[in-house]
């Protein structure tokens, strides 16, 4: 059984839906430090001059060593109408416009004050409109106490895994042999930026996957993230590449 998990992010990229769609459980992290400047909070559709950049505002003052669970979402400024109007006027040219520009004109009519439900509450939308069938769990249920690779061995085992599925970018912390000592297993995937049909000029990599879901589709775009050949998979217990 494979596990996955990963702190909740803001309209996340296809990599990362793809990460939970090759698991068996996949786990929201969210009783963690928040990340300044991550993709928690902020993410890139495509205009047409290019990527934008769309960024929640979030309470930070005096608060370093908050958690995403408690991170609250500054509504002094009116971001979700910004957000809206960047996303309608990017997209209401492309062919599936008319079956995602309700999801978010409902999303931003709601006030959100918890950063950590927006993002889940996102996520856990594109996971049903894709079907992916994998379990997911929230970290917030239970009582971890370890930190770092401490903590992924505890998850792999209170969930009844024997594998944990890592993004390459975690490469520079994991320790792989705190797994093989524990008996579990490690391995690494990276989702290649796979091209498919995009409005306006040049293609642009690695952006939110509604930008996915508004050119092609659902049913394309669970294709494209089922694709194993779309991602490289590490050897157990290995780095990519070695």
């Amino acid at each position: 059984m494979i596990l996955s998990g990963h702190q909740p992010n803001y309209l996340p990229y296809p990599g990362l839906i793809g990460k939970i769609l090759h698991s068996d459980k996949f786990i929201y992290v969210s009783n963690v430090q928040l990340e300044k400047k991550s993709w928690q909070n902020r993410n890139r559709i495509k205009g047409a001059n290019g990527e934008i950049m769309l960024s929640v505002p979030v309470l930070t003052k005096g608060k370093f060593d908050q958690s995403i669970k408690d991170t609250h979402i500054n509504n002094n400024t009116d971001w979700a109408k910004k957000h809206f109007q960047a996303i309608n006027l990017s997209y209401k040219k492309a062919e599936y416009y008319n079956r995602y520009i309700d999801f978010f004109d409902d999303l931003y009519k709601k006030e959100w004050d918890s950063l950590n439900e927006l993002d889940i509450y996102i996520m856990n939308w594109i996971l049903k409109e894709l079907n992916i069938k994998t379990e997911i769990y929230y970290d917030t249920d239970y009582e971890f106490s370890g930190k770092n690779n401490e903590l992924l061995v505890q998850m792999t085992k209170e969930l009844g895994c024997d594998t944990y599925l890592s993004n390459k970018g975690s490469e520079n912390y994991v320790d792989i042999d705190m797994f093989v000592k524990n008996g579990l297993n490690h391995r690494y995937l990276n989702y290649n930026g796979v091209r498919y049909e995009q409005c306006f000029k040049e293609f642009i990599p690695y952006l939110s996957i509604f930008d996915m879901l508004f050119n092609i589709g659902s049913e394309q775009t669970y294709e494209i993230l089922a694709d194993k050949n779309n991602y490289d998979f590490s050897e157990l217990n290995k780095r990519l590449g070695e």
